[in-house]
């Protein structure tokens, strides 16, 4: 079984290594054509009519996620396989099961894996865009020394900063410690219902039990964590719930 794949990347590099590996790993993928963005991408798509795109997502100009937009859903029957160097930004893919991705630095296994979902016959083009339309991002996926770890957003208590590192703590007692710094995941505060209340600590506020006045302000967790809260941070959480002042 020969399968057409088009490569797409603003880096050429990237776009180079996908390539070295598919060529030498995988005599039955035959690269059709490299595009460095989406609107080249939908071009060479609808002119070579391809089995698989491997769809790198942060790019300049449209995300990969966008081109579902530009895609005459109706007649392409290709299959995406996103392509990542930062597991967060991946959610929408994540979430879709029958669409795989490879996380920068690529590896062999990987594209292993992702080949045969497509030699199983998963998800087509056609069916992208109703999965884009539909998903919520209700997890967070994040990156760790052995793989990627999904975290539904509502298992999540409170974050708290450690440094260059910062630990998650969820509701089924597990501290899962990430190497990156807290600042990175304020994102969650568009995602869900999250507020970062000090410059160490970020809490799910469905999580939050009780907010005290003594030692400058503390809020305490669902798990019993008493957090700090910030000076500038405490009249809004009070407006957030109460709509009245401290």
């Amino acid at each position: 079984m020969k399968i057409k794949a088009i490569i797409v990347d603003d880096e050429n590099h990237a776009r180079l290594a996908l390539h070295g590996i598919l060529t030498e790993n995988f005599p039955e993928v035959e690269v059709i054509d490299q595009c460095k963005d989406v609107p080249e991408a939908v071009k060479a798509i609808h002119k070579l009519q391809p089995d698989v795109v491997f769809l790198d997502i942060s790019m300049p100009g449209y995300s990969g996620l966008e081109i579902v937009d530009f895609l005459d859903t109706a007649t392409m029957q290709c299959k995406i396989i996103f392509v990542t160097a930062h597991a967060e930004f991946a959610i929408h893919a994540f979430e879709m099961n029958a669409i795989d991705y490879l996380l920068k630095p690529i590896r062999v296994a990987a594209v292993e894996r992702a080949l045969q979902k497509i030699k199983a016959n998963t998800i087509a083009i056609e069916n992208l865009k109703q999965h884009l339309s539909t998903t919520s991002s209700q997890k967070i996926a994040l990156q760790t020394g052995d793989g990627v770890l999904f975290l539904e957003l509502s298992q999540i208590i409170y974050l708290k900063a450690d440094g260059s590192y910062t630990h998650f703590y969820t509701i089924d007692g597990k501290k899962i410690t990430i190497s990156k710094k807290l600042a990175e995941f304020e994102k969650l505060e568009q995602m869900g219902n999250f507020m970062r209340i000090h410059r160490s600590h970020l809490i799910n506020l469905d999580q939050m039990e009780r907010y005290l006045k003594q030692d400058g302000g503390t809020v305490v967790m669902k798990n019993g964590a008493m957090l700090s809260i910030s000076n500038e941070k405490k009249q809004a959480l009070m407006d957030l719930f109460l709509g009245n002042k401290l």
